[in-house]
Order: C-alpha cells, then structure tokens, then sequence
C-alpha cells in the first residue's frame, strides 16, 4: 500500500470520529404531520368468560304445530316460511269440503223448528183459552166433566207440545252454530304473534282432522337450550350470565340463565339449562350455538375490534405515549364480537387508539 493510500485512510477515520456524537443510531423515521379526531382509550383488564365452552341449540320460547279440524283439501298457503304474522292473521285455508252444505242444512233445519215452535206457541194459547171457557161453562153446569177433562188434557198436550218445540229449537240453534265453526275451521288463523318456520303441506293436499299443517314460533326472546356436565351440578343457577356464540351468524351475544333442568341425563352425564337471550331479534331457530358461563374465567386485556390493523400477516394497535403515536405489534386470542382478546404487546394503563386507527401514522402527534 502506497504512503499516500496510507494518508487517505487516516484522514477518512478522522472524519469519521469526529461525526459520530452527532449521529443517533436507529433514528430512520421522519415526525408526521399532527392528526386530529382520534379517539383514545386507556387499556384495562376485564374477567374474561371461560374458554371451556357447551353445545346448544337456538329454539323459540314457544312452538306451536297447527293442525287442520276438518277435512278437505288445502287451496291457499297465506303466510310464508320466515314471515311474521301477528295474532288473527289467516295463514291457510282448506276447501272442497261439506261445511258450508252442513252449514245450510242446519240453517234450514233451524227455519223449520222456529215455525213448529210459532205453531205450538198458537196451540198453546188456543187450548188455554178455551180451558178458561170451558172452566166457566163446568161452574154453571152448562158442559159435563168428560168434556171439561177432555180441554184440560188438550190444553196439556198443548203446553208439552210447546216444550217439545222449544227443545227442537234449541238443538238446531245447536247445530247451526256447529256448522258455522267448522266453516270457521276452513280458515286456519295464528292463535297468536310471531314466525311461520315451516309449512307441513303444500296447496293441494288433502288433510284429515289432525293432520299437521305448519309451525308457528311465538313472539319474544330466543333462548338457548344448553348441555352442561353435571360436574357443573349446583353451581350454575336461574340468573347467571353465559355468553353464546352464535358460528353461523359469527356473533357473539348475552343471555341469562332462565332455568336449571333439575334432572341429569344419565346416559350423557349432564344436565340442560334453558338461556334467554338479551337480543330481541329473531333468529333461526335450530340454529348451532357454544355457551360459556360469563365472567368467571381469567382476568384478560379486551380492547375494541376497531382498534386492530392488520396488514398481511401482522396485527398491530396505535398507541399513544406523550401526545406522540406508536405502531405497536400485538398477539391477539379470542374474538369477542365487538372485542378482541391480547394476549401480548399491550398493558394495563396504556392509551389506545379505539377509533380513527386506519389514519394513524407511527411518529405523528395526536391533536385535539
């Protein structure tokens, strides 16, 4: 190497030194400009629900089957599977049958008893006046005993005619009004508010008296029929929270506990609970459901779902310490519906931003 190689390399480490306090190692980022309407949040831990989590079922508080009274073929469906129907609403409706004849039967039949009553009342008051006749002819000896007994046993025979007809009167009102409820029977109406979940028959079948024909949901809060292992025997009572998550909908919802089956399946080895939903909107019922018993697991940092980014495979959270943001990597658990589980990158006490992320700048201030 030449002398004045020698000279150069020196003059460069000079150089070097020289400049080394006024460069700060790992400084690559540039101060953003400042960023107004973020939402912040300090982190805090809550009782997380347990991990271990049971079978159910989503079901109506009340299913009814509606059957047909009459027989005769269905020739209208009026409510679809899904829709809402309201109490007296008209759902189905069945014809070619005999009602409507039996119904004009009966209504004749009633006709004709109501005359042979008028008839019989008019008898009635012919016999008794001349019973009244008669009486005052036997006082004056004008008629003898055989004929005042024969208008007394006319006058009789009269008022048990009377009676008779009345009877006959009152069968056919009788009638009548059976006649019209099975005419009523061809309208088969909601006995009361809620969901059409399935019909049993199509327009066109014939049915019978008994013969299914759709299922009705009643109105009100869903709940959750649930299996738990009757190692849970006595430790889960009529108001406990559990959570219930719901795959096929991906959520997550509340509910209480509104009864303890007090017997255990012996083949199963548990026992069920029935758990009333918080939410009032209507859901499948039949639908696959886990439940979790509601805050008796671990403590856990939760922190809102829209205060995750994630890009590719990273999932991170802006944090804000000094007025200044900071991209902060995180590992997340379980998703909680509006909440997320971390499970590291975060702790207790430290400020998040839980609305505006997606405009957060690492190294940018936060502004008011």
């Amino acid at each position: 190497m030449t002398r004045l190689n020698l000279i150069a390399m020196a003059v460069s480490l000079l150089f070097l030194i020289s400049c080394g306090s006024d460069i700060e190692p790992g400084r690559t980022e540039k101060i953003g400009e400042p960023i107004k309407g973020l939402v912040l949040a300090k982190v805090t831990a809550s009782a997380l629900a347990s991990r271990q989590a049971y079978v159910g079922t989503v079901e109506s508080p009340d299913r009814g089957v509606l059957a047909a009274r009459i027989d005769g073929r269905v020739s209208r469906i009026l409510a679809a599977e899904g829709e809402e129907v309201v109490d007296g609403q008209a759902l189905l409706t069945i014809s070619d049958n005999l009602a409507g004849d039996r119904l004009k039967e009966a209504e004749a039949a009633l006709a004709e008893a109501r005359g042979g009553a008028a008839a019989a009342v008019a008898r009635q008051s012919l016999a008794e006046k001349t019973h009244a006749r008669f009486q005052q002819l036997f006082s004056r000896e004008a008629v003898t005993a055989q004929e005042f007994d024969r208008v007394g046993a006319e006058q009789e025979l009269a008022r048990q005619g009377l009676t008779t007809a009345q009877a006959a009167v009152r069968r056919a009102e009788a009638a009548v009004a059976g006649a019209r409820t099975a005419l009523d029977y061809t309208r088969v109406i909601a006995p009361y508010a809620g969901v059409v979940t399935r019909h049993l028959v199509q327009e066109g079948s014939t049915v019978l008296p008994g013969t299914p024909l759709l299922s009705l949901d009643r109105a009100g809060r869903f709940q959750v029929r649930a299996d738990l292992p009757d190692a849970l025997t006595g430790q889960v009572v009529v108001g406990d929270p559990f959570l219930v998550e719901l795959p096929a909908l991906q959520k997550q919802l509340a509910g209480t506990v509104s009864e303890v089956v007090p017997a255990a399946d012996p083949s199963s080895r548990s026992f069920q609970v029935k758990i009333e939903l918080t939410t009032d909107e209507a859901l499948p019922s039949g639908l696959f459901a886990r439940v979790r018993p509601a805050g008796v697991g671990e403590s856990a940092l939760l922190v809102p779902t829209s205060a995750i980014i994630t890009r590719g495979q990273l999932t991170a959270v802006y944090i804000v310490e000094e007025q200044t943001l900071h991209y902060r990597l995180v590992k997340i658990g379980q998703n909680l519906g509006d909440r997320v589980e971390i499970l590291s990158g975060l702790a207790e006490g430290e400020t998040l931003v839980v609305e505006g992320a997606q405009r957060a700048k690492n190294g940018s201030r936060v502004e008011d």
